[in-house]
């Protein structure tokens, strides 16, 4: 049977490798001795927040997010059991802790300063 793919070489030494095939490939991704690699094509302005109108709002939406991630961790806790149930409950502790954080920036009063 006549394969269209040869078989792997048998040494995968760094000394078998041809160096101007090297050079070939570096020369193709514009990768030099000391560039690094492009990034990727992903716009990042895809992941930009909208500006929020005020630290309240911004606080708001972070609260709307961490329940939303609780919600999902509470579910994925349900179907586990346990090592597994105990990692996911431990990320609902997490995000509840990060919930009260939240509550406590929004509950202080607006003319007060702390440190």
């Amino acid at each position: 049977m006549f394969k269209i793919t040869p078989n792997p070489p048998l040494s995968t030494s760094t000394e078998t490798i041809d160096p101007q095939a090297a050079d070939r490939a570096f020369a193709h991704y514009d990768l030099g001795p000391h560039q690094r690699p492009k990034s990727s094509a992903v716009n990042s302005s895809l992941y930009r927040l909208p500006d929020p109108k005020s630290r309240e709002d911004a606080l708001v939406n972070a609260y709307s997010v961490l329940q939303s991630a609780a919600a999902t961790a509470y579910e994925h806790a349900d179907n586990q059991t346990g090592s597994n149930r105990q990692v996911a409950m431990g990320v609902v502790h997490l995000i509840e802790l990060a919930q009260r954080w939240v509550d406590s920036v929004l509950d202080e009063r607006p003319g007060v300063v702390t440190n």
